[in-house]
């Protein structure tokens, strides 16, 4: 990225947070209309099997796509900010050989494992076939995921955006109609139509300018290990997250039962799926920028303070929102009855500004390739997150859970900050620092109020909204 390019960075990350958060939100729609769909037209059985078949899918797609997906985005980048126009061709060819290869790795261990599957997924050994045809959904999305890292890695971002609304769209309109048509049977080809118009959609926008390399097939096993080795640490560390959760909700069924856990996965989603939305938006355009520079230490700490004031800038009026609107929030998504999880929700809102600037501070080991580094941070928060909640669970129910969400991210910031201070000399700067204490001292007032003298919280976020919006439009016109 050019220096005159920099002194545009806060306009670029509002850019990319709007573009990909409207992504996310259609994405999201069509998810919503396809439930719907589905729970209307083949019940909630149809929606278990459907979900049995996923399970079983992403599964084992985690396991054998080796993080190609992620890891790729940090060569790509690099590559493409080296002036060196072969550099990219070979690393695009890279990714894409290897795509193919986990593609059909995974469709052969799911063809494999169809026997398996089968009886331990349904009890029985006739959903054999129904395993061996959805093997192609794997190389498909294998596929997909290549092109995709391809164009963020490039920062084709509108395209790769278009890619990304153009294919749920149309995955939703061809998978659909086999449902009405043919029930319960409909399900297994509308899940292969499903990843086929995704993949179409991705190829349409297909970056063919850039020229296959002549590497050889041992040259690009050899060169792509590194990526691999970044792309296998980030997949453990991602299942060693799921794994926790795991345990920790059979911990709160063993505990309490199965309806307490329902109303923790509602507050949990919540502050993750729907709160989170940005961080999965400006993720798409972060990760990229900052593995572009990874090796200067200088424009690193630079592209983390401003990506940490703006997120902050953002985020303070949405958890203000978030505080005083979220009961309306529970009842639209869930039911009053789902009301037990308020104290929850009021606590763990207060762990977003710190999130922020983890979450920031964080992607420099990604942008680094430090792998193991990585995995390790990533477990010990894991574990200290385990911890906490236990503790909160035993002392205070579901609101010392969320107080424990909090705490966990002032805990994992004190971590990653050290560790990429020590290591790299990262800094977000004085801004970033401030930028997130006036957002925990909003988020923390407009709590205070809500809970004693109500409607001064709403002024207290009427006015948050306008003074971030003020200050977005400042830094937007690079007047600060």
């Amino acid at each position: 990225m050019s220096q005159s390019s920099d002194n545009n960075l806060y306009r670029i990350i509002a850019k990319a947070a709007a573009l990909f958060g409207g992504v996310q939100v259609v994405s999201i729609l069509c998810s919503v209309v396809r439930t719907k769909v589905i729970a209307v037209l083949l019940g909630s059985v149809g929606i278990g099997v459907i979900g049995l078949y996923n399970n079983a899918i992403e599964t084992i797609a985690a396991l054998t796509g080796l993080g190609i997906r992620n890891s790729s985005v940090r060569e790509i980048s690099e590559a493409n900010n080296n002036e060196e126009g072969g550099e990219l061709s070979r690393i695009v060819t890279i990714v894409r050989r290897w795509s193919c290869f986990v593609g059909v790795l995974g469709a052969v261990f799911i063809i494999a494992l169809a026997p398996v599957l089968s009886q331990y997924t349904f009890g029985d050994d006739k959903h054999i076939w129904s395993f061996v045809w959805l093997s192609c959904t794997l190389m498909l999305n294998a596929l997909t995921s290549g092109e995709q890292a391809i164009l963020q890695g490039t920062k084709q971002l509108k395209r790769l955006a278009r890619s990304s609304v153009y294919g749920s769209i149309a995955a939703l309109l061809v998978s659909l109609p086999l449902y009405y048509f043919m029930g319960i049977d409909g399900i297994v080809p509308s899940l292969i139509l499903y990843a086929t118009a995704t993949f179409i959609a991705t190829l349409l926008y297909k970056d063919r300018r850039i020229e296959k390399s002549s590497i050889t097939w041992q040259q690009t096993a050899q060169q792509g290990r590194d990526m691999v080795t970044l792309g296998v640490f980030m997949t453990v560390s991602a299942f060693t997250t799921t794994l926790f959760s795991y345990i920790f909700a059979a911990y709160l069924n063993a505990r309490s039962g199965e309806a307490l856990v329902g109303y923790y996965q509602a507050g949990f989603t919540l502050m993750n799926k729907y709160v989170g939305l940005i961080f999965t938006a400006m993720a798409m355009e972060y990760y990229p920028r900052l593995s572009s520079v990874a090796k200067d230490n200088s424009r690193l700490s630079q592209y983390v303070g401003k990506q940490v004031e703006m997120m902050q800038l953002m985020l303070a009026p949405i958890i203000a929102i978030f505080i005083v609107l979220h009961p309306l929030m529970v009842r639209i998504l869930y039911t009053t009855d789902f009301y037990t999880i308020n104290d929850y929700l009021l606590l763990a809102i207060q762990g977003i500004s710190f999130k922020a600037i983890s979450w920031s501070i964080g992607f420099v080991l990604l942008a680094k390739g430090s792998g193991k580094l990585y995995f390790v941070t990533e477990l010990l928060s894991d574990c200290i997150t385990l911890a906490l909640n236990i503790i909160g669970f035993n002392h205070w129910g579901l609101a010392g859970v969320g107080a424990s969400y909090t705490i966990g991210f002032i805990i994992y910031l004190i971590i990653i900050y050290a560790v990429c201070r020590h290591n790299y000399g990262i800094e977000p700067g004085r801004n970033a620092w401030g930028a997130t204490a006036i957002t925990v001292g909003v988020s923390v007032l407009t709590l205070i109020t809500y809970s004693h003298v109500r409607w001064l919280s709403w002024i207290i976020t009427i006015a948050t909204i306008a003074v971030s919006a003020v200050m977005m439009y400042r830094r937007w016109q690079n007047k600060d």
